[in-house]
């Protein structure tokens, strides 16, 4: 598949969805009257005991923003798309999908591209510039560098993960279970690891990498020790991405390569 195609993929989503633009419109606002209700609850929570293990409101939000802002990007070409493969694994339409002469993971993502995630984009972003201007860091070409290459290394470990729980659909048909494990993990990295036990942090980091996502790169940031990674080992965080993203890809072509169809 070439980017051509990908790119005209891409566009043709976009403008189906537009059709309805009332409706896109009213998604974008609930989603977000939703999160900005979420950024209240933490501030509030954050504000009634000062700080949590060291981390102020405003590097709490950087954290938490990090970590919004990463998914979206992710889920946008992974959530629905791996999500919806559990019926179509039990309904058979899944077929229509191999018979093309297109990768059909590329062409999975693309066919479902969710542009709705734009609202999850904005106030994420929007705060995260807030945070980042109100605690003055000191900023050089290489934490600009590191900035951009965390976000996208943020976005590839979330979508590889989901990725991967969608291959699960090729074996196990029923993958709602492992998607509502991904959301209740996820939760953990709205605060600061530290808050955790040792084993909750050697989890995130070593078993299912969430801690990558947004409290390494944080941290790096904000000058902030961690317990389980050192300062000079901060640079390997953008390459965790690239990793697991590429680990979920060939899980799923396997798991469709193996896909005997319906009744298989």
């Amino acid at each position: 598949m070439s980017i051509q195609l990908l790119g005209t993929l891409m566009r043709l989503l976009v403008k189906e969805r537009m059709i309805y633009r009332g409706d896109f419109l009213l998604g974008v606002i609930a989603q977000l009257i939703s999160y900005a209700a979420e950024y209240v609850v933490l501030w509030i929570f954050i504000n009634k005991f000062q700080s949590l293990a060291g981390w102020s409101w405003p590097e709490v939000a950087l954290l938490y923003s990090f970590g919004l802002f990463t998914y979206a990007l992710g889920a946008s070409i992974s959530f629905l798309q791996m999500q919806s493969l559990e019926a179509q694994v039990q309904e058979g339409t899944l077929d229509s999908l191999l018979v093309k002469p297109l990768n059909p993971y590329l062409y999975h993502i693309c066919r479902g591209f969710n542009l709705a995630y734009i609202a999850h984009l904005l106030i994420s972003g929007s705060v995260l510039v807030w945070a980042l201007s109100v605690l003055q860091l000191s900023w050089t070409w290489w934490s600009v560098l590191y900035v951009a290459l965390a976000v996208l290394g943020g976005a590839m470990i979330q979508a590889g993960l989901m990725s991967a729980i969608g291959a699960a659909a090729f074996v196990w048909v029923r993958t709602g279970f492992l998607f509502q494990l991904f959301f209740r993990l996820k939760e953990f990295i709205s605060y600061p690891l530290p808050i955790f036990g040792s084993l909750i942090q050697i989890v995130l980091t070593f078993i299912i990498p969430f801690a990558f996502v947004n409290y390494y790169p944080a941290a790096y940031l904000l000058g902030k020790d961690s317990l389980l990674m050192p300062v000079w080992g901060m640079w390997i965080v953008p390459a965790v991405g690239p990793l697991v993203y590429w680990l979920g890809y060939v899980v799923w072509m396997r798991g469709v390569n193996k896909y005997q169809g319906a009744g298989g």
